[in-house]
């Protein structure tokens, strides 16, 4: 009996030796398996972070063409891609981002087209959060953002042992942005922004201009841009403006060109609303005419070349200025002048030197039809400019009004009789003045901006010449101006 139980026992005990074998070679399939599997996830995280990688760089470079042509962007993002991985074949969209209205998620009034211009859109296409939009873009419309889109099958190693040959990364998606992208200019700039008030701007139109000016404030980081303001003609502060205008008894060369020198307080933060105690935007609202009581001639005249003279000579610290005083920002600050204008030259002063290193104005003379000083006036512009462009300031021009059909020469004699208008005209020299646009191309203008859409075509076509017809379109326009000086691209969630 005790020799049965012994053996039963014996014979439990393999039993159960055996099942445990069965059960670790069981467990050691399953484990090894787990860490097959295991090795082909992370080969396959792997694989999606390095198709990310691509597609950031890929809507990097295609944004680069941006807003010139939609298409280049598309056909540079492609490139970009199969450069890295000539198996992508990644899919491009172009979008309008703007700003959003906040909590309503709204397309900000006066984005389009100071930002960009996708032409027309349903607003149910249009994708909002609180801080920005995104509308789709045709390729032949003026776009600023790129998305680039791929997703890439990946072979497993190991895991085919267990029934699964491959996996997929899933859609993998980066959208870059070229310029304000809905929000606040992310580079620090010292900004001029020189304003024509001479006696052949209604008030109407000044009024407008005015407003355009502080509204163009709203596009900007006070943390980063510093903004001063001059006007034409010269001003002389009082009690209750400080751009107020000079006197018979200032002569023709005195004043100031700058009388408002750089700010950061127009705004108290990035998303704070404009501040209205501020010198800044005090003295842009209470800009008055330029016309001089008791003058003989009404006013100044339009100094084109002593005012981009002064606004350059400012910015370049040659006349002193209040920089220093101000905080320190990231980087160097990309200097920038603004300049609008709706005048031809007929100037009081008759002579001086477009050298920034002097510190006297420079005219050209009375302007009659045929005695030459209209042409002159213009060119002394353009010198000017061109020597504020070599010191390194990107000059932005607004030709406004009668600027865009007006010759440089005015067509009526020193005796009042009038003769047909003739070229060179005011145009083409406020557009040779500004600098080349984003792609390198000089400026130019391309019509008289009589109608809508010449004026809806010259400020789309990516140079930094704008024109505006009538005061209500420039608030746009500024707008416009400002954002086109940032070349920045950044990588961006779309809403």
């Amino acid at each position: 009996m005790r020799r049965a139980l012994a053996a039963r026992a014996r014979e439990e005990r393999r039993d159960e030796s055996g099942a445990v074998v069965v059960l670790i070679g069981l467990l050691a399939i399953v484990i090894f398996a787990c860490a097959a599997l295991a090795v082909d996830i992370s080969s396959l995280a792997m694989e999606r972070q390095k198709l990310h990688d691509h597609v950031d760089s890929a809507a990097h470079a295609g944004a680069f063409e941006l807003p010139a042509s939609g298409a280049n962007a598309k056909t540079w993002a492609v490139t970009m891609a199969k450069t890295q991985d000539p198996t992508m074949t990644p899919d491009t969209e172009l979008f309008c981002v703007v700003a959003s209205t906040g909590a309503g998620k709204q397309v900000a009034a006066g984005q389009i087209p100071a930002t960009c211009d996708p032409g027309t859109y349903a607003t149910a296409q249009v994708r909002c959060n609180t801080k920005i939009c995104s509308i789709p873009c045709p390729s032949t419309a003026r776009c600023n953002t790129i998305r680039v889109s791929d997703s890439k099958d990946v072979d497993f190693d190991f895991a085919p042992v267990i029934g699964r040959k491959k996996g997929t990364t899933g859609s993998v998606a980066s959208s870059a942005c070229k310029g304000a992208c809905g929000e606040t200019l992310p580079n620090p700039m010292d900004v001029v922004i020189m304003a024509d008030r001479t006696t052949s701007m209604s008030q109407d139109d000044r009024e407008d201009m005015q407003a355009a000016i502080v509204s163009s404030l709203g596009v900007m980081d006070p943390t980063l841009h510093y903004v001063a303001f001059g006007a034409l003609h010269k001003s002389k502060a009082t009690s209750s403006c400080a751009t107020a205008s000079t006197t018979k008894d200032d002569g023709v060369e005195g004043g100031t060109w700058i009388p408002i020198p750089f700010s950061n307080d127009y705004r108290a933060t990035r998303d704070a609303p404009i501040n209205e105690s501020s010198k800044l935007v005090k003295g842009v609202k209470c800009l008055p005419s330029g016309e001089v009581p008791g003058l003989s001639t009404g006013s100044y005249g339009t100094h084109l070349a002593s005012a981009m003279k002064g606004a350059a000579r400012y910015l370049l610290g040659k006349q002193s200025n209040n920089l220093s005083s101000l905080p320190k920002r990231p980087g160097t600050a990309k200097k920038v002048i603004i300049f609008e204008t709706d005048g031809q030259p007929d100037e009081l002063v008759k002579s001086g030197s477009t050298s920034l290193d002097d510190s006297g104005d420079v005219g050209a003379d009375r302007n009659f039809y045929d005695n030459g000083n209209g042409k002159r006036g213009c060119d002394n512009f353009n010198d000017v400019a061109q020597a504020a462009k070599d010191s390194g300031i990107t000059v932005l021009v607004i030709g406004f009004g009668d600027a865009n059909d007006a010759p440089c020469e005015k067509a009526v004699t020193s005796g009042g009789s009038k003769r047909t208008p003739r070229a060179p005209w005011v145009r083409d020299h406020l557009a040779k003045a500004a600098s080349p646009g984003p792609t390198g191309a000089p400026s130019k203008a391309d019509s008289d901006c009589s109608t809508a859409a010449e004026v809806s075509a010259e400020n789309k076509d990516g140079d930094y010449y704008f024109c505006a017809a009538t005061g209500s379109d420039l608030g746009s326009i500024f707008a416009t101006a400002v954002i086109a000086v940032t070349e920045s691209i950044r990588l961006i969630n779309l809403p």
